[in-house]
């Protein structure tokens, strides 16, 4: 909102788990790939220049939960990853 009345064009990007060395996950299982994350975010990009978000189809699972009455589904998938 702060930079609505400038010439500055503000696309959040919305990434899931990624492989890489952020956090230890460059060899997860369960993140995705930087390559496909990049590729996805270059694709969804180019289709749409003027996007306010950007959301790889690997989100939108998480992002649309809540809208769609399954938050606390995603929340126990999200947590059972972290138990030991």
């Amino acid at each position: 909102m702060q930079l609505f009345k400038s010439n500055v064009q503000v696309t959040e990007l919305i990434p899931p788990a990624t492989r890489t060395t952020l956090m230890n996950r460059q060899n997860s299982d369960v993140a995705m790939p930087l390559e496909d994350f990049l590729d996805e975010v270059m694709s969804l990009l180019e289709a749409d220049p003027e996007a306010e978000q950007i959301l790889v189809e690997r989100v939108r699972w998480q992002r649309n939960a809540e809208a769609e009455g399954r938050y606390a589904d995603v929340l126990g998938v999200l947590s059972g990853r972290y138990r030991s």
